[in-house]
């Protein structure tokens, strides 16, 4: 017996019956009032959104829980220095990859730039003018789980300056009080129009606060809540401009505050390699025969976080298996070269540095940083791995030391 979950339109265009237009408002009500469905409350041209909770729902949410206590517990294995080249890293490839949808040209250069200027901005206090850094700070903030949640429809509009205004055109600028006063039309592919933004100001600020409180429901489960929420922002599409990178930064902030921040950082990758099937599920989801109803969006997009964290987990593991390793190679050459502890430790950063594709290199302030000594004692440690032929020089204000030949050839695992 056939028993998987079908949408209402697609049951729709099976009934052969003579009696199909009933049956389906018949069903559609079923749906929407059975005892497993989560109503949200919000009402749109669709109908009332809602999400019911079949089988494969409930197995992927699982699957998602048991896959994070995995990703945390590889993320606890890896050390503070290494986290922060990963986490900068991360940030860059989803600005990359979030410009790549929006058809935002970049460089991999500029985002990296963006986080380089973003953090230094963020530890000096200073303004940046680099390209993209106020986004970057955006998700850089990320690591904080306090990190803020919109309280109110100006709290998006500001984050909407952060993360795209620079990058549009005057003439797509918002020009409403806060978001768009006249209408939108969004084109497929092939120039066809593929969705209609909510018309009217007044109607986009009310479902934008409906989406608000729908993100933070205490009736549904915060995962479907969150989802559901990133559809509605994206069905509304407050802006002329700009509405993608704006609504999956919105969902990486309200996801943040429940998974982890590595599987929250893997997201936007994840989406822009199955962008195809993202934009064929909202297009799905708007057919107004499914009457409102999200299962197949949130099911989608919970299949996203599920293949995030599938790929994470096994980049994780190879990280964790070679940082075990090189840890191994590090100290049978401290004993071989009689290296203080001290100078066993900056040995252990240069390795990371080496073998994770990072800064590839280890500055004077990096070694005080992690030995927590003046930059004056740290020298002395440097020294060592330099005397023992370990570490070369690569610059000298600021002093920089980068693995040598040697210790190349010694990481190779």
């Amino acid at each position: 017996m056939d028993m998987k979950y079908r949408s209402l339109a697609r049951l729709f265009h099976a009934d052969r019956t003579n009696d199909s237009y009933n049956n389906h408002e018949l069903l559609a009500r079923q749906r929407l009032e059975a005892e497993s469905t989560f109503r949200t409350g919000v009402i749109t041209p669709l109908g009332e959104l809602f999400s019911a909770t079949p089988r494969e729902t409930t197995m992927i949410v699982e699957r998602i829980l048991l896959a994070e206590r995995r990703v945390s517990r590889l993320w606890n294995q890896i050390p503070g220095v290494m986290r922060w080249d990963w986490i900068r890293r991360s940030i860059s490839e989803e600005l990359f990859a979030t410009n790549e949808m929006e058809g935002v040209r970049s460089t991999r250069k500029e985002t990296v730039r963006a986080v380089e200027a973003a953090e230094k901005s963020l530890r000096e206090g200073d303004e940046s003018k680099a390209r993209f850094s106020e986004f970057a700070k955006l998700y850089l903030n990320l690591t904080d789980q306090d990190s803020s949640l919109p309280a109110e429809i100006a709290d998006i509009r500001a984050i909407y300056d952060k993360v795209a205004l620079d990058e549009i055109e005057e003439q797509y600028r918002p020009d409403g009080d806060l978001f768009r006063k006249d209408d939108v039309e969004v084109l497929g592919p092939h120039g066809l129009p593929i969705h209609n933004g909510v018309k009217g100001e007044g109607t986009i600020s009310a479902l934008l606060t409906d989406m608000i409180h729908l993100a933070e429901s205490a009736s549904i489960p915060r995962l479907q809540a969150v989802i559901m929420s990133h559809f509605l922002f994206e069905y509304v599409h407050p802006f002329y401009d700009g509405n993608g990178r704006t609504g999956r930064y919105l969902l990486a902030l309200y996801l943040n505050h429940d998974l982890t921040m590595p599987t929250v950082l893997s997201l936007s990758r994840t989406i822009a390699e199955n962008k195809n099937a993202y934009y064929k599920a909202f297009t799905e989801a708007e057919d107004k025969l499914n009457c409102g109803e999200l299962t197949f969006f949130v099911n989608m997009m919970l299949g996203f976080i599920q293949k995030a964290q599938d790929e994470l987990i096994d980049e994780l593991g190879d990280k964790v298996d070679r940082l075990v390793k090189g840890g191994d190679i590090c100290k049978r050459i401290a004993e071989e070269h009689g290296l203080s502890a001290n100078a066993f430790e900056l040995l252990y950063s240069v390795m990371q540095e080496e073998l994770f594709d990072s800064a590839k290199y280890i500055s004077l302030d990096d070694a005080a940083y992690h030995l927590k000594l003046s930059k004056q004692s740290a020298r002395k440690y440097v020294g060592e791995l330099l005397d023992a032929g370990l570490v070369i020089r690569t610059g000298t204000r600021p002093m920089k030391v980068q693995a040598s030949e040697q210790l190349k050839a010694s990481l190779v695992l």
